[in-house]
């Protein structure tokens, strides 16, 4: 009799308890709804608080280097206080002079060693260096190019003022390609024995820059096109650039 009577009591709450789930559903929605206008009202905060951790950031002074240390975990023949390295001579110093002493000349001894290691590593690249150059310039093949400038005619009727500058910087096995240009009447500037180093290329650009208005002349990598009356200007400017390098060799 007793189980009967508890049994109605026992489904009361289930049926509560089902009642408030299914009430608690269609709120749901609204606090997602809440969740997501909190989360959109956050988003124009977050620039102040960038601009708040870079004012932070750049607030912070640099802390000063740490200039004491009690190592208590070495060895014993080790432990003891450090001080930083800029401060060595001011504790020997303070010491006694004695102590003072022996600290300056082992640090001097310190930088001594340093300083050789440097001169060797110095000598070793130097000797690196010197044992390349035979294979980068052979001996006897310094002074092995040529340089030549070639004209090449407008086809175009409209062009027929104007003419095109080929700029060749070529050592002497190659430049038997141009070897038929270099007899004709393209030849129009030649020079020979011309040290691996010299730059002609760029350096005749230069000069075509500075000698003439920038409306007479277009460059396009080892070419020029300019007007055939700035020819004589520019042959004159180019062969003086050639001769004082070769006088200042």
């Amino acid at each position: 009799m007793l189980a009967s009577l508890g049994k109605p009591r026992e489904e009361i709450p289930y049926e509560n308890r089902e009642e408030q789930r299914v009430s608690k559903k269609p709120q749901s929605p609204k606090l997602y709804e809440n969740s997501e206008e909190q989360r959109v009202s956050k988003k124009p905060q977050s620039p102040k608080l960038y601009e708040n951790s870079e004012e932070q950031r750049v607030s912070k002074k640099p802390q000063s280097p740490k200039l004491y240390e009690n190592r208590e975990k070495l060895p014993n023949g080790l432990r003891g206080y450090y001080v930083h390295r800029l401060l060595v001579n001011a504790v020997a110093m303070w010491a006694s002079p004695r102590y003072a002493w022996y600290i300056y000349r082992l640090l001097d001894e310190i930088h001594r060693q340093e300083r050789e290691e440097m001169e060797n590593k110095l000598e070793a690249k130097d000797e690196v260096i010197q044992k390349r150059i035979p294979r980068s310039v052979p001996k006897g093949k310094e002074k092995n190019y040529k340089y030549m400038i070639y004209t090449e005619e407008m086809e175009n009727e409209e062009d027929r003022d104007m003419v095109m500058l080929h700029l060749v910087r070529r050592n002497n096995k190659s430049f038997y390609d141009l070897a038929k240009i270099y007899k004709s009447d393209r030849n129009w500037f030649y020079r020979e024995n011309l040290p691996i180093s010299m730059t002609p290329n760029e350096d005749v650009k230069q000069i075509v820059q500075d000698t003439l208005p920038q409306t007479h002349y277009d460059m396009k990598g080892c070419t020029i096109l300019t007007f055939k009356e700035d020819l004589p200007l520019l042959k004159e400017k180019i062969t003086e650039y050639f001769d004082n390098f070769k006088q200042a060799e």
